[in-house]
């Protein structure tokens, strides 16, 4: 037991060691010399913190898995998306305008956010201010929920039987009004990606209500806009499972159509992945 407690203490030891607070001014985000050539690259690793405290130009999506941080009169401005994972934390104090915005961890928005696109939450929002979607905003899953916030949807509102919103947040979509206790546009159907060591990314798609889906596409993009097929299943079952273990080490986008006895097709909301780099017993694209 005495060896545990030691190696333990040495494992967070080393973390606290390595870990890094980076603050950046003003410039583009892949530039090396505003980092004053100590750049944390696309990915912010769980330990890491990135404070932004100028007007920096996002021309490369990221991956939050520890902490970035907008302070006040600050921006982050780029169409590229932002990523939080389920370790990451957001935190906005200025104004933020991103491409897509894909949240499995929390944010905390006290002032303008917005994608141009979709807003794709299945962790936790904390909207004190206006959060912005541009196209969709899809609560699968997650709670959004804010001290006297606003939600501005131009489009449609998707929310899954397991999704929250506080009691104390409106939302506003396609010229109408919500309060944020009613459900819009709710469906049972949801896709979970997950890395598996010694697996690959699973993907879990769940028809808890036996919606009458006779058949998934499952499709695959390293862009987010620009999708493949993967595979098409012929199931009918209550969950679906699918492995891919062609992996890539940038951030994958999956997304899942699926067909009804009609022939209708139902997009489910994209799920995201980012492969950890020591994942090299499986095949990498580029």
């Amino acid at each position: 037991m005495k060896t545990f407690f030691t190696i333990l203490a040495a494992t967070l030891i080393s973390n606290f060691a390595t870990a890094k607070t980076y603050t950046l001014s003003s410039g583009k985000w892949t530039d090396a010399k505003v980092w004053n050539n100590d750049y944390p690259g696309t990915t912010i690793k769980a330990e890491d913190v990135v404070i932004i405290a100028g007007q920096v130009t996002m021309n490369t999506g990221i991956v939050v898995e520890g902490s970035l941080t907008v302070n006040k009169g600050a921006f982050m401005v780029g169409m590229k998306d932002l990523v939080i994972s389920k370790s990451g934390r957001f935190t906005n104090n200025g104004n933020t305008v991103m491409n897509r915005i894909v949240n499995e961890g929390t944010i905390n928005n006290n002032l303008i956010m917005e994608a141009m696109n979709d807003v794709d939450n299945k962790g936790l929002i904390e909207n004190n201010n206006n959060m912005v979607a541009g196209n969709n905003l899809e609560n699968f899953g997650g709670t959004a929920k804010g001290n006297n916030g606003a939600y501005f949807v131009n489009n449609n509102l998707f929310t899954s039987p397991a999704a929250k919103f506080g009691g104390e947040v409106k939302v506003f979509y396609g010229n109408e009004v919500q309060h944020s206790q009613e459900t819009v546009k709710a469906t049972s159907l949801f896709l979970n990606a997950a890395f598996k060591a010694n697996s690959g990314v699973v993907l879990n798609i769940s028809n808890p209500e036996m919606l009458g889906i006779t058949a998934y596409k499952i499709e695959k993009s390293l862009d987010g806009n620009n999708y493949t097929l993967l595979e098409t299943i012929a199931n009918d079952n209550a969950t679906v499972n699918f492995t891919d273990t062609k992996l890539s080490n940038s951030l994958t986008y999956y997304r899942i159509k699926a067909i009804n006895a009609k022939g209708e097709e139902i997009v489910l909301p994209v799920a995201t992945v980012k492969t950890p780099e020591s994942a090299t017993a499986y095949t990498l694209v580029n």
